[in-house]
């Protein structure tokens, strides 16, 4: 019987919740994220981000800097599950959202984007530098 070998490349990475302020923040960076082979996963209706991370135990969390929750103990809440925190932001200047960054441990990264530079920072490596 064949045996199908499916590339590294399109075998899916895990999960990547996003915690976006705008929907269409959200949609465009679940597409790229499903670009780089993991799976986006978003809030629900109503859901607080902690439980959101919780029930899906993401590999990754994209953080809008502008998100109500976002300081240390949404940090700290994405980290005890092991999943890494990354920080991005539509409308900021990157040194503002680099500046935050570095001072929290965190990657980061500014819209608009290219694909290559977003996976980079999404890579699944620890301690991942900022973009």
């Amino acid at each position: 019987m064949p045996t199908t070998v499916i590339p590294p490349r399109l075998v899916a990475l895990g999960k990547v919740l996003i915690l976006a302020r705008e929907e269409v923040v959200a949609a465009l960076l679940g597409l790229m994220v499903e670009l780089r082979g993991s799976q986006p996963r978003f809030l629900g209706r109503a859901e607080l981000a902690q439980d959101a991370i919780l029930r899906e135990m993401p590999i990754a969390v994209l953080i809008d800097y502008d998100y109500p929750d976002c300081g240390d103990e949404l940090l700290e809440a994405v980290r005890k599950v092991g999943a890494v925190p990354i920080l991005f932001s539509p409308f900021r200047i990157p040194s503002e959202v680099e500046s935050f960054a570095r001072r929290h441990g965190v990657r980061s990264f500014t819209l608009p984007t290219d694909i290559e530079t977003f996976g980079k920072v999404l890579g699944n490596q620890p301690g991942g530098s900022s973009a």
